[in-house]
Formats: C-alpha cells, sequence, structure tokens
C-alpha cells in the first residue's frame, strides 16, 4: 500500500478512533496532528511518550522520535536541542496545504457555499519561513525534516472586512481530504530541492524568485538557508544586487 492510499485509508476512519473528540475546531490541527501521528506510528502505546523533560509525539521502538507540527517550529527549538544533544535520532513532520478548496460560510445563518478550488498551489517553499525558524538543527546528522504535502478543504467565516465580508477573514476549520506528496530532508544536500530549475550557476534573488516563482521575500529567506547549509555562496555583487554561486 503506498503512502497515499494509507492515508486515505485513515481519513475513513472516525476521529474518535484516534482520540479525537468530533466537534467544531477538531477537524483541524488536533484532527490533522492525530491523523499524522498514527500514519507514522500505529502503534498507540509509541506516542506521547515522556523523554526526559519533555513529551515526544512518537518515540519509536527504535529510539528515535518524530514530531509533528502542524503550526509554527520554532515552538520546538527548546525540545529539539533537547532530544538531539540526548542522542535520539529526530523527524519534524510539517504539513504543507497543496490544493485547497474553498468553502465559505454565513456564522448568522450556517449557510456555506459550494466548493471553489483555490488558484493558489502549495509547494515545498511554502514552508521555508517555518524552516527558517530551525536552520540551526537542519545540518544536524540525527535530525531530518518531512514536508507533507496535503489537499484540503479550507472553511471560513465570512466575517472580514469589505462589501464580501472576505478580507481578513477568520477560518472556521481545514480538513485533510488526500495526501499529495512527502519529501523527506535529511541532510544538507537534500535542500538542493529548494533550488528551482533553470537557475544559472550564479544568481540574483530577483532570478531565483522568478524562477521558483515565489515572492522575492521568500526567495530571500530560501538564499539565506541555502547559504547557511553552503550550498550557495555570496561572491559579489551585479549592480545593486547581491550575487550568489551554486557550491
Amino acid at each position: 500500500m503506498t503512502d497515499t492510499e494509507r492515508f486515505s485509508e485513515l481519513l475513513k476512519l472516525p476521529p474518535e478512533s484516534m482520540s479525537v473528540q468530533s466537534g467544531v475546531g477538531t477537524l483541524s490541527e488536533k484532527y490533522l496532528h492525530a491523523l499524522l501521528k498514527n500514519f507514522f506510528e500505529p502503534d498507540k502505546s509509541c506516542h506521547e511518550v515522556k523523554v526526559g523533560r519533555f513529551t515526544a509525539d512518537i518515540l519509536h521502538s527504535d529510539n528515535s522520535i518524530t514530531e509533528i507540527q502542524t503550526r509554527s517550529l520554532n515552538k520546538l527549538r527548546e525540545k529539539l536541542e533537547y532530544y538531539l544533544l540526548e542522542g535520539h535520532k529526530v523527524r519534524v513532520v510539517y504539513p504543507v496545504p497543496h490544493r485547497k478548496w474553498l468553502i465559505w460560510l454565513d456564522p448568522e445563518t450556517g449557510e456555506t457555499t459550494s466548493k471553489r478550488r483555490s488558484a493558489k498551489v502549495g509547494t515545498i517553499y511554502d514552508s521555508l519561513w517555518e524552516l527558517y525558524k530551525i536552520k540551526y538543527f537542519l545540518d544536524w546528522d540525527n535530525f531530518s525534516i518531512c514536508l507533507a504535502l496535503i489537499d484540503v478543504e479550507d472553511i471560513k467565516n465570512l466575517d472580514g472586512y469589505g462589501p464580501k465580508r472576505k478580507r481578513r477573514a477568520t477560518r472556521y476549520d481545514r480538513i485533510p481530504i488526500a495526501l499529495h506528496d512527502m519529501i523527506t530532508l535529511c541532510s544538507p544536500k537534500d535542500y538542493s530541492a529548494f533550488l528551482p530549475d533553470g537557475l544559472p550557476k550564479t544568481f540574483t534573488s530577483s532570478e531565483f524568485a522568478r524562477l521558483a516563482k515565489i515572492p522575492i521575500d521568500t526567495a530571500y529567506t530560501a538564499i539565506n538557508i541555502l547559504t547557511y547549509l553552503e550550498l550557495v555562496n555570496p561572491i559579489g555583487k551585479r549592480g545593486r544586487m547581491k550575487l550568489y554561486e551554486i557550491v
């Protein structure tokens, strides 16, 4: 059975079977967290195990640890340092929304719109700001990151600003519906996956952004991480822009 098939089978199970109570907000971070925990370790006795002064999401039988973080990775920094210095092999799983179907909910009437697929498609570049927060762990030998690209239904309240009440609207729920792909980054060289196709040997941040089809601020973050991992080096300037070289 493939990863996508196993993920689909888990989606068929009721939330209660994964120790998640049904109700508003549970088919979101709590549900996704529980879903991924069961995906990476079916043995529930390995879940939520005390390791020193912390509780690991999963402590596998080989003494390796998996931490699943659906939001800010900076919250893991103290935990990660402790686990890694204690000699544990640590994997962090970070889900990234891939394809999104938008559903708008009127909080007053409870009526919902029909599903509409968002034009934006999530990629591994959407994880960069979070990876930046823990970049000092990325080159540790016993550390790895798994980026789970997941298709989701995004349900939002019509409680924002503007004539359509959509600007700065709050999220009601985010429901996982399929696993698209998983990208595992185990060593610095694996982060070359962030070098866009067609990038020349020497390049500027604007060229990187254009080829990766990402905003310039995201390109700066990517280059910062890649420089730290010694995959690219600054070599001077081209006009007013910094020039980089692929190592």
